[in-house]
């Protein structure tokens, strides 16, 4: 399932995206809802499933934020996985989470970044996005 972004949200939300495509070199780029539903995908590897990228995230940003609010350490701003070869960062934007992937580990610290710069306004153009 996927959401629908209003027409001059959709203008504003790939406006970003394109922003932190041209600063990094990510591998995936994606916006899904705290419930899983894909708002925006994109990844060079074509097996990668947006639909299960977005469970996979939803459920990691659930179990995320249970932890960081029984340790104390709340807000949730960033998740990251890190794998043998690759990694993938989570920024919370409220209802919604930015996903950024890579293969190129030396790059997570411009990922994370790029991620952290336009995480606000992002959240700002998702807020008012309807999530049914």
């Amino acid at each position: 399932m996927s959401i629908k972004v209003p027409p001059d949200k959709a203008k504003e939300l790939v406006a970003v995206l394109q922003q932190i495509t041209n600063e990094t070199q990510l591998g995936a780029l994606a916006v899904v809802s705290e419930a899983g539903e894909r708002v925006a995908f994109f990844a060079q590897n074509k097996s990668i499933d947006p639909v299960e990228l977005s469970a996979v995230a939803a459920a990691l940003a659930s179990t995320g934020k249970l932890a960081v609010d029984r340790l104390a350490f709340s807000p949730l701003q960033d998740i990251i996985l890190r794998g043998v070869n690759g990694f993938m960062v989570l920024r919370d934007l409220g209802r919604f989470y930015l996903i950024g992937g890579s293969t190129d580990q030396k790059s997570m610290p411009l990922i994370v970044k790029s991620l952290s710069k336009h995480g606000s306004t992002l959240a700002q153009i998702m807020a008012s996005v309807p999530t049914h």
